[in-house]
């Protein structure tokens, strides 16, 4: 293993060391697991076991279910399924709302907070939004003040992670009294279309139907299923 950033890397090897069979990446709480289909779940599990603190493991619904029954220090306490898809071709609707998306600027960081704060699920804290806005990949759309308030930011959407070949966004939330406006699908062409720019796939993933059919009209296809578990530690067993 070694660790990048705020991230751990392990490798699972063939015998020989000459192939690689999965990869097991721990970021704060939550591991990602990658394999072909499970095949890797034994060696997983015992290495999930050994880590303090692991909250939630996320990866194909294959390679997570998998691994569950080799889980000996921690027990599932709910999990929730998610459709990662992928846009491999220019956008195929464009909400009418489109010129309204912008980039986000270093002066919207408190409204952004602000929209974030209310998203529920979606929530973003000021230590994550804050490099995100100027620097990296993320678009709001503005409503212009009224005789009752300030400009606000009403919907946005961001980079989660971003590679050489692929980008992963999240964030996508738009303010309950400013929907069916199309401003959600506005921010998520707009930064699909920033990625595609550069060369890179645009992909995310959802769990919401309402938003999956807005991603399908835009272009998204489904790539695979996902599956995020929630690990409590088992009674009984005592961590070091």
């Amino acid at each position: 293993g070694f660790r990048h950033d705020t991230v751990t890397f392990w490798g699972a090897f063939s015998a020989n060391e000459t192939a690689l069979r999965g990869v097991l990446m721990r970021f704060s709480n939550t591991v990602v697991v990658v394999d072909a289909g499970g095949e890797c779940a034994r060696l997983f599990a015992e290495m999930i076991d050994a880590e303090v603190g692991v909250m939630g493991i996320r990866g194909t619904a294959e390679t997570v279910t998998a691994l569950c029954p080799h889980l000996h220090k921690y027990q599932i306490s709910s999990h929730e399924e998610s459709l990662y898809m992928a846009l491999r071709q220019p956008p195929l609707y464009q909400s009418p709302a489109l010129p309204l998306a912008r980039p986000a600027l270093a002066s919207d960081l408190e409204r952004m907070v602000a929209l974030y704060a209310v998203a529920g699920t979606m929530y973003r804290s000021r230590a994550n939004l804050q490099p995100k806005i100027g620097r990296e990949r993320a678009f709001v759309v503005e409503e212009e003040a009224t005789r009752f308030r300030p400009a606000r930011i009403v919907s946005s959407a961001l980079m989660n992670v971003e590679g050489k070949a692929a980008g992963m966004i999240g964030g996508v939330f738009t303010l309950p009294e400013a929907r069916g406006k199309g401003y959600a699908a506005a921010c998520v062409t707009a930064l699909s279309l920033d990625l595609q720019r550069d060369g890179k796939c645009p992909t995310l993933f959802y769990e919401n139907p309402v938003a999956g059919r807005v991603y399908t009209r835009i272009g998204f296809e489904g790539v695979g299923r996902w599956r995020l578990l929630f690990l409590v530690p088992k009674k009984g067993v005592q961590r070091l």
